[in-house]
């Protein structure tokens, strides 16, 4: 074999096992700041397509950003 392959193939391995191995924690969810958020719509109507991101303020958590796999943010 080449010995660039081997190299190449031990880093690999190395990186694969480092990523697995790390923890990570999920943020947790206060359900108290969701209890008083009404929905409301603020996009036009005639656009549909999945959402490919929620962002919430952190400094006013009423306030959640959608981000949409077309492009748009609502």
């Amino acid at each position: 074999m080449n010995p660039i392959f081997i190299s190449l193939r031990k880093v690999f391995i190395i990186i694969t096992v480092i990523l697995f191995s790390i923890n990570t924690k999920a943020q947790q969810l206060d359900m108290k700041l969701l209890k008083g958020i009404e929905p409301r719509n603020i996009g036009p109507g005639g656009m549909s397509g999945r959402v490919t991101a929620l962002d919430v303020v952190q400094s006013n958590p009423q306030i959640i950003y959608a981000g949409t796999a077309s492009g748009g943010l609502w």
